[in-house]
């Protein structure tokens, strides 16, 4: 599945969806009341960082090293590290 960053206007199934959904489940425990209602300020937050973060792991793929390990021909170990 491809890293979908999401757009203002969809973010359904996207990077910024999930973001927004972290946000509104961890805000109540730190700010102490609901989540507020969601705006175009905080859905424009949660698309920049999404992109902001797919396009800098995009930019720098050296960053993460595939190990594998096969048996004949068989792959019974893949290890993705993030380095």
């Amino acid at each position: 599945m491809a890293l979908i960053p999401g757009t203002p206007s969809n973010l359904a199934a996207s990077m910024a969806e999930a973001i927004q959904t972290a946000f509104n489940n961890h805000y109540p425990e730190v700010m102490g009341k609901n989540s507020p209602e969601t705006n175009k300020q905080m859905t424009l937050l949660c698309v920049a960082v999404a992109e902001g973060v797919i396009n800098h792991l995009k930019a720098h793929p050296e960053a993460f090293v595939i190990k594998t390990k096969f048996n004949d021909d068989t792959l019974y170990n893949a290890v993705v590290e993030i380095i």
